[in-house]
């Protein structure tokens, strides 16, 4: 089969289409990608290379959409490079930011399975690599390789369960509570000289932040504070330092974890 077509398209609203020369992307390199994006099922290489093959390629701009609610959704998509936010758009701008999907993660595995409309408008925050998976490819991939289906649909799974804790999150948790656990799933381990930190690099707005956690920006801000007067965390730029996880873990309501996304 051909290889991946790379696409370069400052677009405007609308349907997706296509211009641009064919290039050649390393087979295996797409295919490592993907194994890691289909965890934690074990895809083995040879129908990882097999899905691989079906990958169209696409490099946006910031700021440009890639799909909308009024598309019907006839592939599924994974982000190769850059960030893409899905939320909702309105007069040619993300307005609403829900979440932000990140280099092998899948923006919307749902919406072509069910043969609909995307369910959230998908808007690049930088410049981004994007792979479309056409369906009717997918689904022939699967029928040969069992384990391909099983890899979707742990990615399937995974994300009823993020959409249910969320809602559980917001149904249950107060605006702290919610901030904390927020900060939790975006801390990663930093070693110091008096033991293992935590720090959380804040990549997007505070608003689009506080948008995820349905919130306004203002109250965003003020827990941040009563959090930093608690002696929790301390912030200094866009670099939030978790100076006691044990206290922020009690404020999320959860468990101790072994290890934080």
């Amino acid at each position: 089969m051909a290889a991946a077509e790379i696409v370069l398209r400052h677009r405007a609203p609308g349907p997706l289409t296509e211009v641009g020369p064919s290039t050649s992307i390393p087979l295996d390199a797409r295919a490592a990608l993907l194994q890691a994006a289909l965890q934690p099922a074990r895809v083995p290489r040879d129908a990882a290379h097999t899905l691989a093959r079906l990958a169209v390629e696409h490099v946006l701009p910031p700021g440009c959409p890639v799909f909308s609610r009024q598309e019907t959704a006839h592939s599924i998509w994974l982000v190769a490079s850059g960030q893409v936010a899905l939320g909702t758009a309105e007069q040619g701008r993300l307005a609403q930011q829900t979440r932000r999907v990140e280099p092998g993660q899948w923006l919307d595995v749902a919406s072509a399975w069910l043969q609909g409309p995307y369910l959230e408008d998908a808007w690049t925050q930088s410049e981004t690599l994007l792979w479309s998976f056409p369906l009717e490819g997918v689904k022939a991939c699967c029928r040969e390789h069992p384990s391909l289906a099983e890899g979707m649909m742990g990615v399937l799974s995974s994300r009823v369960r993020e959409l249910t804790e969320g809602t559980l999150g917001l149904m249950l948790k107060d605006a702290e509570s919610r901030c904390a656990t927020w900060l939790l799933h975006h801390a990663e381990l930093r070693p110091g000289r008096e033991g293992p930190g935590a720090i959380v690099t804040l990549r997007e707005r505070k608003r689009a932040i506080a948008s995820q956690l349905a919130v306004t920006p203002e109250t965003f801000s003020r827990v941040l504070r009563q959090l930093r007067d608690k002696r929790v965390i301390e912030v200094a730029g866009y670099t939030v330092m978790i100076l006691d996880l044990p206290a922020l873990r009690r404020i999320a309501g959860e468990q101790e974890r072994h290890s934080m996304a």
